[in-house]
């Protein structure tokens, strides 16, 4: 599995400020850096899929708190850009997977369910 580097997630954070505005820098580095780590230690410790990874950095990221402005965006992303990475895609439409993330703020869905609903809607990317 290709995971995010830290360096690739802050990338991908100041181009979607770029794109759609916020306020640029970190809230909590560390609660970053613990947000990128636990879909490593899930693959690693409890054997989690590709579906299961991506679930992972949407809940972390976005429940972390890491950056001043676009914590729900860079979760939503770095979820997608993951699944990319692994030659997968997200079978869902912008608007499902943004309830999604607005649940995942808001504490209404929980990890496990998160988890549930990748697995449901993870796919191979079509061969091009």
């Amino acid at each position: 599995m290709i995971f995010l580097t830290k360096d690739l997630v802050v990338e991908l954070h100041e181009t979607l400020l770029a794109d759609f505005g916020g306020e640029e820098g970190f809230l909590n580095e560390s609660a970053l850096d613990s947000a990128l780590s636990a879909a490593q230690n899930r693959a690693w410790y409890e054997g989690a899929d590709v579906a299961c990874c991506g679930a992972t950095y949407a809940f972390h990221l976005t429940k972390a708190h890491a950056f001043v402005d676009g914590d729900k965006r860079i979760g939503a992303a770095a979820a997608a850009a993951f699944l990319d990475a692994n030659g997968c895609v997200l079978d869902a439409t912008n608007d499902e997977f943004h309830a999604v993330v607005l649940a995942i703020a808001a504490s209404r869905m929980t990890r496990d369910e998160v988890d549930a609903w990748f697995a449901a809607r993870v796919r191979e990317s079509p061969a091009e």
